[in-house]
């Protein structure tokens, strides 16, 4: 009875080890199993992760292409302005450059139109003056022929006289 006792202990002994072990075996798969679902997890939530950090430099690139395309923008207005402004200066320069040819061909007009005037002016002082010295001409000359008749008819009357006596 003893063997069977010691048989019996030993079988109950390899029984509870079995048992130990059959447990320790669902206790290490029960520990893997966890240890796969936390790994799970943390690759679930790594990919989160990643996915958000994909997501978020995708967004930060658009928005760094937005941001490039609104100067770009900002920089095609302020060239346009830029170019119209100097367009209306050069038209304007333009134009105040015709204004001023005009004025200097208004006032050459003007400075000719006064020559013009000042050359009539002269032309009939010169044609007054040679009037004036031809009727001095003929008003000397009339008196010196009336000064001829004159000392003419004083000679004849002399002469008259002088036979009549």
């Amino acid at each position: 009875m003893f063997a069977w006792a010691l048989g019996s202990t030993q079988a109950q002994s390899i029984k509870q080890k079995s048992k130990e072990r059959a447990a320790l075996m669902k206790q290490k798969e029960k520990e893997r199993a966890e240890l796969a679902k936390q790994r799970a997890k943390e690759r679930k939530e790594f990919a989160k992760q990643k996915q958000i950090a994909r997501e978020a430099l995708i967004d930060a690139k658009y928005e760094a292409l937005d941001i490039a395309y609104m100067e770009r923008e900002e920089a095609r207005r302020i060239a346009e302005k830029e170019r119209l402004a100097a367009l209306k200066q050069k038209e304007e320069e333009r134009e105040n450059a015709i204004k001023e040819k005009q004025r200097a061909a208004k006032e050459k007009e003007r400075q000719a139109k006064l020559a013009i005037k000042q050359k009539e002016e002269a032309k009939k002082l010169a044609a007054k003056e040679r009037t004036r010295a031809l009727k001095e001409k003929e008003a000397a000359r009339r008196e010196e022929e009336a000064k001829r008749k004159l000392e003419a008819k004083e000679k004849e009357a002399k002469e008259k006289l002088a036979t009549n006596k």
